[in-house]
């Protein structure tokens, strides 16, 4: 969809930075006495409540002009910003609530989900509350009303940007950030850091998924970001879509359909490594690096070069990128001092089936956020951020730890010596939602089982479960698979599946490996079973055939001494 914009390119003298005026084509209608105020602002204003189908048409209509605003208000605008390489990147910006000409106000750049546009909703969305509560993402209006101006864009490849997507790549979308940047620094109702001619915004970023990983690599490569606010993000797309060199074929397929179905102008290795995942539970080495270069952790180690105050907000069922993703992130900038907290909600990359339409996390992330920008952006000394550590467990109960790092107590460990044998049928293991979708999960139908004994006292199983067994098997495959399952309600931990990667020549071996993390809480008298099979809908599901023989089991949960802990009221 194209816009029709301004005949020549601006330029702010003094900085060199250029960007296109974007004039909707359809705006004039809008200004049409008495059917522009009466008719055509009303469509325009509901069009911008729906999500991304009003972003979509926002390059035809612009943002709705209500009669009897403020002459002197600040004006939401759209440009093309012109980047490092000459793509140009379709930008929003949209100034805080009732800022006027004259006026200043920081500002935070909010990036979209992949295969998503900027978001335009000036005034809010219907699904506002809903999207917060799930994903983990403030709305538009929420910001605006908190005092800060918010700009979005189309990623690079995505709509209305030109270029070609490249995963949020430090040498990319990165850089286009910069860019966005710059041009912000030349805005007169932006707050600036100092002097103007070091193009220093008063600034911050937010965003989910995509828009949690663009963010990582701009403060890595850009330490004008004042702060991050990362959410459901990664710190390897290795470990999100391939670990133990298992291709997470079931979000793997989603990702790049949702691409295709958009039109996405995407690097050219992106959707042929996605089918040959899905076609062979694997990635040719070449695909591999793709996927190592995009992201803040190794072998980049762009994490290690962030200096913004950051907080990391992860979703417990989010099964593309687990909670494993900001483990990593937050293990890394608590070590080099960097100011950091973690926040774990039920929501992100999964179906939240505990407290579904509760509600309670969305305003707790919510707060949340809105704290960490108005500490770290605003600069605000009185504002209180919080214990370094919050997280919500299977029941919706919310609790918090002055330190990320968590004082233990006794692990519960369930361990067998008994020899068995697990048949490996291709298909025959744990389905998602549907039985196929990879954001949820169920108990296996084909499994072997490990319960451990009943908890005697309330325990905070907080973290990366470990299990260890001896195998012998042949036949054709490579993985297996494991989760634990509530045994008070038959649901999987944060519906999270591990694989493990073996071998089946006949040879006997013993692995250990860690599980996915996971926050759940067993009231006295309650178990957990551990189930190891061979086939799971979020990765390849085709599954290994053949025959396994297991003994010497162990699982090894790891547990926080509740002393140490509090348990909040939200």
């Amino acid at each position: 969809m194209t816009t029709a914009t301004t005949p020549a390119v601006t330029a702010d003298a003094s900085s060199g930075v250029l960007a296109i005026p974007q004039t909707p084509p359809l705006a004039f209608l809008q200004h049409v006495p008495v059917l522009g105020p009466q008719v055509v602002t009303p469509i325009v204003a509901f069009i911008h409540q729906i999500p991304v189908l009003g972003d979509v048409l926002h390059p035809l209509f612009g943002y709705p002009v209500y009669p009897g605003a403020s002459p002197t208000a600040v004006q939401a605008r759209d440009v093309k910003v012109v980047s490092f390489d000459g793509t140009q990147i379709y930008v929003h910006f949209m100034p805080a609530t009732g800022l006027q000409a004259g006026q200043q106000a920081p500002t935070i750049l909010d990036g979209p989900g992949l295969g998503m546009p900027g978001q335009t909703s000036l005034d809010g969305s219907i699904l506002d509350g809903l999207l917060t509560d799930a994903l983990g993402m403030p709305s538009i209006v929420s910001l605006r009303d908190n005092g800060y101006n918010v700009v979005t864009w189309d990623p690079r490849g995505e709509y209305s940007s030109g270029g070609q997507l490249e995963i949020d790549s430090p040498d990319y979308e990165a850089r286009d950030m910069s860019a966005i940047i710059n041009w912000v620094a030349t805005q007169p109702e932006v707050q600036l850091d100092g002097d103007p001619a070091n193009l220093d915004p008063r600034i911050g970023m937010v965003g989910a998924s995509y828009g949690g990983g663009i963010q990582l690599v701009t403060a890595a490569i850009d330490h004008r970001v004042d702060a991050i606010v990362p959410t459901i993000a990664w710190n390897s797309l290795t470990t999100s879509l391939y670990k133990s060199q298992s291709f997470k074929s079931g979000w793997g397929t989603i990702l790049v359909a949702a691409l295709v179905l958009t039109l996405a102008r995407t690097n050219p290795a992106i959707i042929p490594a996605s089918i040959y995942g899905d076609l062979t539970g694997g990635l040719s080495q070449a695909d591999q690096d793709l996927l190592a270069e995009r992201g803040p952790g190794l072998p980049a180690n762009l994490i290690n070069q962030i200096t913004a105050p950051t907080l990391f907000i992860q979703g417990t069922v989010d099964t593309l990128f687990t909670l494993q993703e900001a483990d990593a992130n937050a293990l890394a900038l608590i070590g080099n001092d960097v100011p950091t907290k973690v926040l774990w909600f039920c929501g992100g990359h999964g179906l939240c089936t505990n407290n579904l339409f509760d509600g309670s996390d969305g305003v707790m992330v919510e707060e949340r956020t809105l704290e960490w920008l108005d500490r770290y952006v605003k600069g605000d000394d009185t504002v209180a951020t919080g214990p370094q550590f919050e997280w919500v467990d299977q029941r919706g109960q919310h609790f918090s730890s002055a330190s990320y790092h968590l004082t233990p107590s006794d692990s519960v460990v369930a361990s067998s010596t008994e020899t068995r044998t697990l048949p490996l049928v291709p298909f025959l293991g744990a389905g998602g939602l549907l039985g196929v979708l990879p954001i949820g999960s169920a108990p296996a139908v084909n499994a072997l089982n490990l319960t451990t004994p009943a908890a005697t006292a309330t325990t905070y199983v907080v973290g990366a479960p470990r299990l260890t067994f001896t195998y012998s098997g042949t036949g054709i495959g490579d993985h297996l698979y494991a989760q634990l399952v509530d045994d008070s309600t038959g649901q999987v931990l944060g519906n999270q599946v591990t694989p493990i990667l073996v071998t089946l020549d006949g040879t006997e071996r013993t692995v250990s490996v860690p599980l996915e993390m996971v926050a759940q809480t067993l009231n006295p008298g309650q178990k957990v079973t551990l189930q190891l099979f061979g086939s799971s809908a979020a990765y390849r599901a085709v599954g290994a055939l053949g025959a396994l023989t297991v003994s010497n089991m162990q699982l090894t949960l790891p547990t926080v001494d509740p002393a140490s802990i509090t348990a909040e009221v939200v």
